[in-house]
């Protein structure tokens, strides 16, 4: 009972991040025509949520290994919740720009801490699937906005507040409503517990020992009979004297030293050939596919014929109420369902297949979709080889939970936000790539994405085998059982 709280509430605190960040794309033509922005500033302000999340995310990672995963949460994500309502009110491209950027940094400590704080809570058995599901999160957030956004952008107001310099239209409205799952996930996190994993590694077993206490008793009225508790893996003594960009420094350097180097490289790049790809095309699934819904025939045309005239598409409207199309939020609700029914049934499947085998499949399907891609002239297969071809992204939840299992608790915090980092990061360049070229170039630049994807397919052959590994956690935490 305590495990599936906290992964709701963890899950709501994702879903904040993830729709600052992502939530934003879809009203991106409606804010393009209202504060009448170029095809640059469309980028640059698509952009913006993910380098606030690649720049803060270091940090965030700092906080959760030190200060715990908890802490961390109640202090970054009502800052994030209140940073993302003033956004939706912001009165020029600047200031809004500028409210995005923090908010997402803000939000960003939800991927640093909320997975770690699940991994390290949830039994063995169960801990795979949790991540999974947390990663399923990530992928409705899409579904959502859109399902918010359908309603919202049936309004038709457009109130002039003069004293803030700004109109009042439907995309400021949902903006606000999209904050709200973070509030009710902060409200969660309040009842909830630090890891007691993260408790051991810092050397505080009674306390450990007393949230194992109060965990129990969330579960059963039986009476508490373990006695003492400790943690059996290596841990580090902090200097409270420490610099802090020497503890910066301690909680990285292990991650790219032997033994634990070789899968970090191998699990980086994975994710910077997934999230360059899935991230940077994702932030533009609303104006591409709006492309094809804005009243030009689409028929016999090729995906990047169709995209290549996207960009311009949501300058163009002189009703700013009506510059998204219905059939567009139905079509992105539908990139996000399917994600996220598919994420599902991978968290259920995981187990028994294997996490190696789950990438190795979502990085085929990825491939096979990009290629079909460049020559199908179908408007409608044209679409869902498009979001297949995205579905790269469904590799977070392998990913994370090799993190987890395969780094010491002192160093998960790092890890998980490094991920982040690199997707991130890398996702904020491709969004800049994608704009650059969409219009002029966009055959050569999905080729050369494409093969991005199948050189990280070649890669994945490379992580540690799903048999041992599984194997050798289930004897420790069954030895762990045993010795408590």
């Amino acid at each position: 009972m305590y495990n599936a709280y906290m992964l709701a509430s963890c899950c709501l605190l994702i879903l904040a991040m993830y729709l600052d960040i992502f939530g934003f794309s879809v009203a991106l033509p409606a804010v393009a025509c209202d504060l009448e922005l170029t095809v640059t500033q469309q980028g640059l302000l698509s952009a913006v949520p993910l380098i606030g999340v690649m720049l803060s995310s270091y940090a965030w990672g700092l906080f959760a290994d030190t200060i715990g995963r908890r802490v961390t949460l109640l202090l970054a994500m009502p800052l994030g919740a209140v940073l993302s309502l003033a956004a939706s009110v912001a009165p020029t491209y600047t200031s809004l720009a500028a409210l995005k950027f923090l908010s997402a940094g803000f939000s960003s400590a939800a991927n640093a801490a909320a997975f770690v704080l699940v991994g390290e809570t949830t039994p063995g058995r169960h801990r795979s699937r949790f991540i999974f599901l947390m990663a399923t999160t990530t992928m409705f957030a899409q579904l959502l906005i859109s399902l918010v956004a359908l309603p919202v952008f049936e309004l038709t107001f457009d109130v002039h507040i003069s004293w803030m310099s700004l109109h009042y239209r439907p995309w400021r409205l949902l903006l606000q409503i999209i904050a709200l799952p973070g509030i009710v996930g902060v409200v969660g996190m309040v009842f909830l517990h630090e890891s007691p994993k993260f408790l051991l590694s810092k050397g505080r077993n009674e306390d450990a020992l007393r949230v194992l206490e109060k965990i129990s008793h969330h579960n059963s009225k039986e009476q508490f009979r373990v006695s003492s508790v400790y943690l059996e893996e290596t841990t580090v003594p902090v200097n409270p004297d420490t610099s802090f960009m020497r503890k910066m420094w301690n909680q990285t350097a292990p991650l790219f030293k032997p033994p634990l180097l070789r899968n970090s490289l191998i699990l980086y790049f994975l994710l910077l050939c997934a999230y360059m790809t899935a991230t940077g095309f994702t932030m533009w699934v609303a104006t591409v596919t709006n492309a094809y819904f804005n009243g030009e025939d689409s028929a016999g045309k090729t995906f990047c014929e169709v995209a290549s005239t996207a960009s311009s598409t949501s300058t163009l409207a002189t009703d700013c109420n009506t510059a998204i199309k219905p059939f567009t939020l139905y079509a992105v609700a539908c990139y996000s369902g399917i994600s996220g029914s598919l994420n599902t049934i991978l968290s259920f499947v995981v187990g028994p297949v294997g996490k190696k085998k789950i990438t190795i499949t979502i990085f085929c399907v990825s491939a096979a979709s990009g290629i079909a891609l460049i020559f199908v002239r179908i408007p409608l297969l044209s679409i869902v080889l498009f979001f297949f071809y995205n579905y790269v992204a469904l590799i977070l939840g392998t990913v994370n939970t090799y993190l987890v299992e395969l780094n010491p608790t002192y160093l998960r915090g790092m890890a998980t936000c490094l991920s982040v980092v690199v997707a991130r990061g890398f996702g904020f360049l491709s969004v800049q790539v994608i704009g650059s070229l969409l219009s002029d170039h966009c055959t050569p630049m999905l080729s050369g994405y494409i093969a991005l994807v199948i050189i990280g397919l070649a890669v994945t052959f490379f992580l540690p085998p799903d048999s041992k590994n599984d194997k050798y956690h289930e004897e420790k935490n069954e030895t762990e059982i045993t010795r408590c």
